[in-house]
């Protein structure tokens, strides 16, 4: 898959913009929730969020955002416009992790985003490639498994 040069610039900046969302979204979860282990998760331990109580008292947080802690991950979803991001939890660096498959998602569901997840046929494997791809160009690393994350200075 080779990506002209214009939708590779957009790609690179939608992962600063889902770097973004991720950390605007954690913020939010924890002003709006109850959770168990807030002192830990203030000190940047971000593997101990939990699926805590909202505390307005709904299902989900201001602004139509659910989420569901499972595992190593958070997923939002915005209720009213239908996005999705899926944020890797570990430390505050880790929820800049991009996976292909949850990116991939990310541009799909992001109104202003969608035209680009239409160069990807095969979702995992081509945006696996495109990663893999900027990993060796210097513009990403592997952080283990499929978990990459662009590199700051790009």
């Amino acid at each position: 898959m080779k990506l002209e040069n214009k939708n590779l610039i957009e790609i690179l900046e939608a992962m600063d913009y889902f770097k973004v969302m991720a950390e605007f979204l954690m913020d939010k979860l924890i002003a709006e929730t109850d959770q168990p282990a807030k002192a830990e998760i203030d000190r940047g331990n971000y593997y101990e969020v939990e699926n805590a109580e909202v505390l307005s008292g709904g299902d989900s947080l201001t602004d139509n955002w659910w989420f569901d802690v499972h595992g190593e991950h958070c997923m939002f979803k915005n209720l009213a416009t239908g996005q999705v991001l899926e944020v890797s939890l570990g430390d505050k660096e880790s929820i800049a992790n991009l996976d292909p498959y949850f990116f991939y998602t990310f541009l799909q569901t992001s109104d202003r985003l969608k035209h680009l997840s239409k160069d990807f046929d095969n979702p995992f494997v081509d945006m696996l490639n495109l990663f893999e791809e900027l990993e060796q160009q210097n513009k990403m690393i592997r952080i283990g498994g499929v978990q990459f994350r662009k590199l700051s200075y790009i």
